[in-house]
């Protein structure tokens, strides 16, 4: 369960986590500093070459394929901007969407998430003098991060399944057995967290 997201070795893989959760970080946050639509599309340029370099051209698709999620929210921000004739913006912001997702999957697509999940606790160690539990929220955000994947496909799975069932087609269909299966999941992980003695306070 806690492997690397993608399954292609990269140049990336060593570096320690809490170095690339710097990088993305610093990155991210100057993203939304800069208003030009060209230096935007520049940085979207240089994110791909970027994969590239780091993992081949296989890597290159796989983290360009994961774009398509973005899909709904550039056509939303594309037909806005186009009605209300700020077209800059408009691009500008489809690009600052587009790189800020890039560098989050790459930095996902090389960490494995047993590594984020002890670089949190580490640095979330603070939280103990409000009297919150690192571990647990390490637990937690881990957990999170590894299901994204899973339920995006099991709703393709799903989808799927309706679509050779019928011609109608719509997610709101396929959204009881989704929910069904999300709360199935959680029991079940529930379940053996607490086989496993449960989420206890860790002295450093």
């Amino acid at each position: 369960m806690f492997d690397n997201i993608s399954s292609h070795s990269t140049k990336l893989d060593e570096v320690p986590v809490h170095k690339k959760i710097i990088f993305t970080c610093s990155i991210a946050a100057t993203l939304f500093f800069i208003t030009s639509p060209i230096i935007m599309f520049s940085i979207f340029l240089v994110l791909l070459l970027i994969y590239f370099f780091v993992g081949g051209l296989k890597f290159l698709w796989a983290g360009f394929y994961q774009l398509k999620i973005t899909i709904p929210f550039v056509v939303v921000l594309a037909l806005w901007h186009f009605y209300s004739d700020h077209l800059d913006k408009g691009i500008t912001l489809i690009f600052r969407l587009i790189s800020a997702f890039l560098l989050a999957n790459l930095f996902l697509m090389t960490s494995k998430v047993h590594d984020i999940i002890l670089v949190i606790q580490r640095y979330s160690s603070s939280l103990k003098v409000f009297g919150a539990n690192p571990h647990a929220v390490s637990i937690t955000i881990g957990l999170f991060v590894r299901s994204i994947p899973i339920l995006y496909q099991r709703a393709r799975n799903l989808m799927l399944a309706q679509s050779a069932r019928s011609t109608k087609r719509g997610f709101w269909r396929i959204s009881v057995p989704l929910a069904i299966s999300i709360l199935d999941d959680a029991d079940h992980v529930s379940e053996a967290l607490r086989a496993r003695g449960g989420i206890k306070k860790r002295d450093d």
